[in-house]
């Protein structure tokens, strides 16, 4: 073969290697105190719990925040601890008529929106399938699942509508460790739904520059899990494959870290906070 021939093999094969779109990537770092250095950020039944635990780490990275819920004194109490980065507004998620409405009167408060935490969510702990009621079933879905897929839509819309403003923006659902276990109740397949989600939602803007992810916590010391979880003597531990139960705090990290610039190649994940909870393990019990 003569060399000219071979250099053109050669030249052809480089050219058809190329990708057909060039994509620049930012490498994100951690500065303790600037992680979320001048994002704006709604959080979904932010009272108290889980929601109040990411509102005051949020804040502490650098955040401003809108906190949301159906309880005007608990949200007062709550912006009254958090500080001047802080904001609320009442809003009851099952209301998917207003969620356009909502997104826009935080945007205005914050000037800007840049994260949606959709966090609100029920359980009633019905225990098996004999328990669950109709009403029970609508009242877990809707505050858990349509109030976030009718939400996280419109907050998607709002951010495409201007795809100049979409660079950094980020969708974050709480799920639960159950959604990704074999349940009878709407608590665990209300999330099991939220997880699919996700993975969709993701799939149709990470392009676009948003991000979209879950956090699916075990049993965390919050209002929801009081009747089961008590700390009250200090004592962490439950009869789990963990051996103990999470704090909100915890949870809170790993939100932070998951709107952070440093997690950019990640989206359309359930990160799971339980220590692997969610799955089946065997092992030698003599060991």
């Amino acid at each position: 073969m003569g060399y000219k021939k071979t250099i053109r093999k050669i030249a052809k094969f480089i050219l058809s290697s190329q990708p057909s779109t060039f994509v620049n990537v930012n490498v994100g770092q951690i500065q303790s105190g600037d992680m979320l250095k001048g994002k704006k950020v709604v959080i979904t039944g932010g009272g108290s719990g889980l929601g109040f635990a990411m509102a005051k780490k949020f804040i502490s990275e650098g955040a401003k925040v809108v906190i949301s819920g159906r309880n005007e004194k608990k949200l007062k109490k709550a912006v009254s601890e958090l500080g001047d980065n802080s904001h609320y507004l009442v809003y009851d998620v099952c209301d998917v008529k207003n969620c356009e409405k909502f997104l826009t009167k935080s945007s205005e408060i914050l000037d800007g929106l840049d994260v949606l935490v959709c966090n609100a969510g029920i359980s009633l702990h019905e225990n098996i399938f004999f328990n669950v009621t109709e009403e029970g079933f609508d009242k877990q879905f809707d505050t858990k699942f349509k109030a976030g897929y009718f939400l996280g839509k419109s907050f998607l819309e709002m951010k495409l509508s201007d795809k100049s403003r979409t660079t950094g923006s980020e969708l974050l659902f709480i799920s639960s460790e159950t959604g990704n276990q074999c349940y009878d109740i709407p608590y665990g397949l209300a999330n099991s739904a939220v997880n699919s989600m996700v993975a969709a939602f993701s799939h149709r803007v990470y392009k676009e520059g948003i991000r979209v992810n879950a956090i699916a916590p075990g049993v965390t010391l919050t209002d929801m899990t009081k009747d089961y979880a008590d700390s009250s003597d200090g004592n962490l531990w439950r009869d789990c494959s963990s051996g103990r139960v999470f704090l909100p705090e915890e949870v809170a990290e790993v939100a932070c870290f998951l709107l952070s610039g440093a997690s950019k190649c990640i989206s359309g994940e359930v990160i799971h906070c339980n220590a692997a909870n969610h799955r089946k393990v065997f092992w030698n019990e003599s060991e």
